[in-house]
């Protein structure tokens, strides 16, 4: 049992995991911190998955809870009944197929203890491959969350680094119960929004999130895996496929991207106070890729949107920390010309 004052539960999802949840499981009995419960919530698995969770409770040193879906849930909305079961005050969302660092929960816990005002915290990760072994980058290298994107987080303005991407994996993040009872229910109906996107964009709002420079998991990488960090198989457009391509096709990205932050912000608005500066932000935002997404055929009636975008600072404002002064220009400028 945790010694601490908070009470420390593990929400763990699974679904066809048995090749590798020993191991995970194994990671959670070797904390220096042991969790007070694991919630486990399966989503109809086919294989041993389950047989190995009820053998890992008879000897585990915390209290194991089983829950088994009758019908499959997918990944968010199991997350969402994994941790609306449990019972602790702090809640670590934990994934079938990773390794925990044996000070993860004590490092979390204490973070989260220490600053009261703050209701998410989340750390870096060790990629690994199929066997454990640790590959050349890490979690934070590959979702681009550098120093620039530290810094402003630090600064509590994370919420301009997640309006150009989520940086934060459900299995580097532990919350507080307290906070999770005004984020339920989970969206669901955002093509490739899971729970911890969700999670981390409302902490990013509310000033409520931040981050333990440590990688405290090894995040595995394996063909199998439902969620990951598999990069999307893109060719760069030459100047010349990009001027020759037809408008509407470059503005399809930008329309899809506007749907679904105008349904993320109706969410938004239920569990945010109105006028929020942070909501803010996020309107503006939605405005923004409203005018990209709609800038017209004709190339010279494409000058005064974009150059009023220009002159209230959308383009540097909503650009990503990487982008030089010239990529922030040639962005604008690809608005006019393509």
């Amino acid at each position: 049992m945790s010694t601490n004052k908070s009470l420390i539960s593990v929400a763990l999802c699974t679904y066809n995991g048995d090749r590798f949840l020993w191991e995970q499981l194994e990671s959670l009995a070797r904390q220096t911190q042991l969790p007070d419960e694991l919630v486990v919530c399966d989503d109809n698995s086919s294989d041993h998955t389950i047989e190995l969770v009820k053998k890992f409770a008879q000897t585990a040193p915390f209290k194991v809870t089983v829950f088994v879906n009758e019908q499959q849930l997918g990944v968010t909305k199991n997350f969402e009944k994994a941790l609306t079961k449990c019972e602790g005050d702090i809640l670590f969302l934990c994934d079938q197929d990773d390794i925990w660092e044996p000070e993860k929960i004590a490092r979390m816990a204490l973070f989260l203890e220490q600053n009261p005002s703050l209701s998410v915290v989340f750390s870096d990760a060790v990629l690994v491959n199929e066997r454990a072994e640790p590959l050349p980058t890490t979690f934070w290298q590959i979702v681009r969350l550098h120093s620039p994107q530290l810094e402003q987080w630090k600064k509590g303005e994370s919420i301009k680094v997640m309006l150009v991407g989520n940086r934060v994996a459900g299995c580097t993040m532990a919350l507080r119960k307290t906070f999770l009872q005004s984020l339920v229910p989970f969206p669901n109906d955002i093509p490739e929004f899971l729970h911890d996107t969700w999670i981390a964009f409302v902490a990013s709002v509310l000033e409520q999130i931040q981050y333990i420079p440590e990688r405290l998991v090894q995040y595995r990488q394996h063909g199998a895996q439902q969620v990951g960090t598999r990069p999307k198989n893109l060719t760069p457009l030459s100047l010349k496929q990009r001027l020759a391509r037809p408008h509407q096709l470059k503005l399809l990205p930008y329309q899809q991207r506007q749907r679904e932050l105008l349904t993320l912000y109706k969410h938004l608005q239920r569990v945010i106070p109105q006028g929020h500066s942070n909501l803010k932000i996020v309107e503006e935002k939605i405005h923004f890729l409203t005018v990209r997404a709609n800038l017209p055929g004709n190339r010279v009636l494409r000058l005064v949107p974009v150059f009023k975008e220009w002159v209230k600072g959308n383009y540097h404002y909503f650009a990503d920390q990487d982008t030089s002064k010239k990529g922030i220009f040639m962005t604008a400028l690809g608005d006019v010309l393509e």
